[in-house]
């Protein structure tokens, strides 16, 4: 069914017909409401950002002149979703989107739990749609069907297009297999780890926000000992943690210290993991001494849910891997506690005159790939991607981080106000289709009227993107690590928590190295080592 005709038959899409005719034969219409701009308008009034901030809808300063590809009348994806149901084809938002780009997107929505299995076997049989999600872009079952050419390469194209050219580098380049760009990455914020700790107990022990690793442990040894809710009772302690989150946490305290993120280099120029630097040791040793004073909840190697240690007010703060998150512990902790105030930091320095460091988190979540099974020509390669392109302009980014106006978002002077029941129709109704864009980031409208914890933490993510330490293995495959099937990950994190609990001292966590590299650590090494220098 061509598209036209879904629209006139369709009991939704009849709704939008008009304006999809008068939008494809103009290019020019309001896709997601009155608020959005002109495109053309919008494109020479963007602003570009450095690489690795939030980035101005529509930005095309720069981008290479093309001929328009042909438009397509329906494409194919494959899509995770995470709520109740998946979206349907006449979504509003699938209409929405349409109408502007003059395609049907026509989805595969798989539940996200059995996602990669639905990957594999489509792999398997050959049977790929056009554009196919890709979750874990170095799994091995994506990267042997990269190999043996079963997806296009698409970085000789995406400086024909306006918003796919502004894409990072850096992040382009970290979902690269062998030096070729077989996806393109949902682009995430590269400034994201942080903390979230209780304002009013700082205030009720006359204590100021911690900058210093020294001061953070200060922090949270008051908060342990020195009854930080005025309550009378032996009830609190620092932070809270879960069981699999020390890996993640002890290198940004790694990092805060001037170590490398996951992977460096040593003095020989060989690429090697964090934990063969003292900062690594060092930053563990942090969470060991911590743990023996009882600053943290001493059941982490077991606990699954470190947030309700958090948000039952026994905790005073969390770590986080996402800054936005901060938003939601303070609603959850609330609810509880009416009257607790928080605030949030992302970075700490070794000691007061120590420069700024921070995880520099891989810039995406997952990307997008174009099966050459589907795709039969560059003709077809280069409408799609005009497709994918037209999701980065300003109307559509209204769409994917507001919805449709009127149902679950209105404007007002300029800005965005949505109500809770609004609120709700967005998480239920029109959430799960962003993972069909990779411009996450990408933003156009704002909200009115936002708490002043959620202006911080948008202008922590775009301040703090400089000081990033990127993992320097991303964009290099290790045969050896794909094939231990993360056995050797495991190993390593199970020693990192005995070492943090006391179950082993230092020498049996040097011991518990030894056996990483025997096991398969030292050949992982040599290949990463080998990519590193064949490219630098």
């Amino acid at each position: 069914m061509g598209l036209l005709t879904y629209l006139q038959t369709n009991r939704k899409g009849r709704i939008f017909l008009a304006a999809f005719l008068a939008g494809t034969m103009t290019l020019s219409m309001t896709a997601c409401g009155s608020g959005s701009k002109n495109t053309e308008t919008a494109a020479t009034q963007a602003k570009e950002t450095p690489a690795g901030q939030t980035t101005a809808a529509g930005d095309t300063t720069g981008a290479a002149e093309a001929s328009a590809p042909a438009t397509l009348e329906t494409i194919s994806l494959m899509v995770n979703y995470t709520g109740a149901e998946a979206p349907t084809d006449d979504n509003p938002l699938i209409l929405k989107i349409a109408e502007y780009t003059g395609t049907m997107p026509k989805v595969i929505w798989v539940p996200q739990s059995a996602y990669n299995e639905k990957l594999n076997t489509l792999i398997a049989s050959k049977d790929l749609p056009q554009i196919t999600t890709i979750r874990e872009v170095k799994a091995s079952g994506f990267v042997n069907a990269a190999r043996s050419g079963m997806f296009w390469d698409v970085g000789p194209y995406l400086d024909r297009f306006p918003n796919l050219s502004k894409i990072d580098p850096t992040i382009l380049k970290n979902v690269q297999i062998d030096g070729q760009q077989f996806l393109i990455p949902k682009v995430r914020d590269v400034a994201r780890e942080g903390g979230i700790l209780r304002q009013d107990w700082l205030d009720n022990l006359g204590l100021e926000m911690p900058t210093t690793l020294d001061e953070l442990h200060d922090v949270l040894y008051a908060f342990t000992y020195n009854d930080p809710d005025q309550n009378g009772a032996d009830d609190t302690y620092g932070f809270s943690l879960k069981y699999n989150a020390l890996p993640r946490f002890s290198t940004l305290l790694s990092i805060y210290m001037g170590g490398p993120n996951t992977w460096g280099l040593d003095e020989e120029g060989n690429v090697v993991p964090e934990f063969y630097f003292d900062t690594y040791t060092e930053s563990l040793t942090w969470f060991r001494e911590a743990y023996a004073e009882k600053l943290f909840n001493q059941d982490f190697p077991i606990c699954k849910d470190e947030m309700q240690n958090f948000t039952s007010g026994a905790a005073g703060m969390l770590f986080l891997g996402n800054l936005e998150d901060a938003a939601t512990r303070v609603t959850d902790l609330n609810a509880v506690f009416p009257d607790a105030t928080t605030d949030i930091f992302q970075l700490l320095k070794e000691s007061p005159d120590a420069p700024y460091h921070i995880t520099g988190y891989q810039g995406y979540t997952g990307g997008l790939a174009f099966s050459k099974t589907s795709v039969k020509s560059e003709e077809e390669l280069l409408s799609l991607l005009a497709f994918i392109d037209k999701l980065g302009e300003p109307e559509m980014a209204d769409c994917m981080n507001w919805g449709v106006e009127g149902e679950s978002y209105t404007v007002k002077d300029g800005g965005v106000e949505q109500t809770k029941e609004q609120s709700e129709i967005y998480a239920r109704k029109y959430n799960d289709i962003r993972q069909i864009t990779p411009f996450y980031t990408t933003k156009n409208l704002e909200a009115n009227n936002q708490p002043e914890l959620n202006k911080k933490i948008v202008q922590l993510m775009n301040e703090n993107a400089q000081y990033a330490v990127h993992n320097m293995v991303l964009p290099y495959i290790s045969d050896t690590n794909i094939e231990t099937g993360g056995d050797l990950t495991v190993q390593i994190d199970d020693a990192k928590i005995k070492y943090v609990i006391g179950e082993l001292d230092l020498d049996g966590w040097k011991a518990a190295i030894e056996d990483w590299k025997a096991a398969g650590g030292e050949q992982i090494i040599k290949e990463y080592t080998e990519q590193y220098k064949a490219n630098n």
